[in-house]
Order: C-alpha cells, then structure tokens, then sequence
C-alpha cells in the first residue's frame, strides 16, 4: 500500500507548493479522496518537518484513517515501531493488530517521533519530547497552550494567542525551512 501511496502524496504535495506559490492547484487524480488528501498532508508533514530518520510513529484516535495514515508515513520513511491509541481500548487493539503496531497510552503516542492525532484527544506539553512533529488532522484535537508556546507551529490559520512559523506549502515550497534542530514543531489542521 505504501508504493501506491506515492502517486497521492505527490499530488497533495505539489497541490500545497501551488497554494504556497500563489499558482493554480495541478489537476489532482480523480481518485485521490478527501481521506487520502489528509493521510497525504500528514505524510508530506513528515517528509520536510520530521527529525532525518523517525523512528517511530504514534497515532491518536486515528480509527478508520490509521491504515492510510501509516502507509503515507512509510512511503517517505520507515518508522520501526507504531504505537496506537484510541479511546476505546478494543478499538486500540484491532487498529494496531491490522496495523502491527502495539496499543500504548496516549502519552505513550505522544512521545514517539511523529505523532498523528484526531479528536477528541488532548495532547499535554510534559508528554511531548524534543524533535517531535504533531499533527493534528482536525479541531477536535486539544493542543496545550505551552506546547503551543514552545513549539514552532506551522499552519494555515493560528488560533488565538499562537503564532504561526509558516504553512505547510510554503516549507514544502523551499520558501522557508521547516525544521532546524531538534525543536517541537506542531502541524495545525488546514
């Protein structure tokens, strides 16, 4: 699934350098679904925003999207260890089983390399470490105010009180670089 992964990865990113060039989106297949679309930007996330070599992936409340979200993941990179978090704990199990990743708490899924989360989760500043990438695919998603505060948040539209590093498009884009140690660095919804 991974190998045909690479076909709509490539046609969200270049869809996010258009949008960041101010010129008009390429044709996107008429295949690629709304749920490939968010799978696409999580990977192309991953893929100019996360630490060289990930060694793990997290997923929170990720449910039906999982399998497309972990096969855009391993199109770019290889993350040796999947851990997987729902809120219903036979959920959790059936998703990682599939997936064969392992059911982890949520701080557990925080702590990995990239995480990927849909709500309704809550992801607290002290679970997060150093290097990581957070992506959040939706506004159910609840991100602490002080991760917001130290991490460099890159996005369409900032909420209140947070300031955006850039978007999406324009790091793809070569306008601007997405990461430059090992900074928190969070990916809004959009």
């Amino acid at each position: 699934m991974a190998d045909d992964a690479r076909a709509w990865l490539d046609a969200v990113e270049a869809a996010l350098v258009a949008r960041a060039l101010g010129r008009p989106a390429p044709p996107t297949p008429p295949a690629l679904t709304a749920a490939q679309a968010l799978a696409g930007r999580a990977a192309v996330a991953a893929k100019f925003l996360a630490v060289g070599t990930p060694r793990t992936l997290g997923l929170a409340g990720a449910g039906a999207l999982a399998p497309l979200l972990v096969a855009a993941q391993r199109a770019y990179a290889a993350p040796r260890e999947l851990r997987v978090f729902e809120a219903l704990p036979v959920e959790a199990a059936r998703v990682a089983d599939q997936l064969g990743g392992r059911v982890a708490s949520l701080a557990e899924v925080c702590a990995c390399d990239i995480v990927v989360c849909a709500g309704p989760v809550a992801v607290r500043r002290e679970w997060v470490r150093r290097g990581t990438l957070v992506t959040a695919l939706d506004e159910q998603v609840a991100l602490d105010p002080a991760l917001c505060a130290i991490a460099a948040v890159h996005g369409e539209v900032a909420p209140p009180g947070v300031t955006l590093t850039a978007s999406l498009g324009a790091v793809a884009a070569g306008l601007v670089d997405g990461r430059t140690l090992d900074e928190i660095i969070v990916l809004l919804p959009g």
